[in-house]
């Protein structure tokens, strides 16, 4: 057997992320403490890859609902990032996607990173709200990681177009309001009402907010309009 003489072992997943965590039965993921999470809605809500429109950190929340390419610098090098996401009011969990189409294994392990980075985040001093982000019905198990009765966030961005897809989406809104009982949900992006019935009918508060592409096109119809009037 070779000898291993350097001292340093590489952390090739990241172990630090979940130093101390308290973890879900079977699947081990990091379970997200209920002092972490804030009681508290922000004004805003913006993601990653627009940051630059964020005109009051202190009273805006941070989002990861943008394209998975556009998380790789976070996903590789969280610590990185600590200070610049201690600016906001709070930050949204992380949402590299698990895709419904993927392997179980892999859609477990985008789960995995997207809890592991947001407890990381918690455990130093930032307010996070969990980003409640399944892969297939499979994967429900990641709920036993989130806290019960407090704020939780979706992104709806690219589930709401094909029938079938926004369909999964809302059975998985269901699953989610009988297993958490939420404090309110914050969804970024379109908020269909036959989508958040579950929520509605049990009281849960909904607070929507516009995504970067809904104000974009926004502003397009706007111009065009303008323009027309002209």
């Amino acid at each position: 057997m070779p000898k291993i003489t350097n001292p340093y072992a590489r952390d090739v997943f990241l172990a630090y992320l979940i130093k101390g965590a308290r973890r879900t039965c079977p699947d081990g993921y990091p379970i997200i403490e209920r002092w972490m999470v804030s009681d508290d809605v922000p004004d805003a809500l913006f993601q990653w890859d627009c940051r630059s429109e964020v005109l009051d950190p202190s009273r805006s929340g941070m989002s990861f609902y943008c394209r998975d390419d556009k998380l790789t610098p976070v996903l590789n090098n969280p610590r990185r990032y600590i200070e610049p996401l201690k600016a906001y009011q709070c930050v949204v969990g992380m949402d590299a996607s698990p895709f419904d189409n993927m392997p179980l294994v892999v859609q477990k392990s985008q789960i995995y990173t997207n809890l592991a980075i947001t407890y990381f985040y918690g455990m130093q001093g930032i307010k996070v709200i969990p980003n409640v982000r399944l892969g297939d019905n499979r994967t429900i198990g990641m709920l036993d990681a989130i806290p019960r009765g407090c704020l939780v966030a979706v992104g709806t961005n690219g589930f709401m177009k094909e029938l079938s897809n926004r369909q999964i989406f809302t059975d998985q809104v269901s699953i989610m309001v009988d297993v958490l009982r939420p404090k309110g949900i914050l969804v970024y992006g379109q908020v269909y009402p036959s989508v958040f019935d579950s929520a509605i009918n049990n009281g849960v508060d909904i607070y929507q907010y516009d995504s970067h592409t809904m104000r974009r096109n926004e502003k397009v119809k706007s111009d065009a309009k303008s323009e027309g009037v002209a």
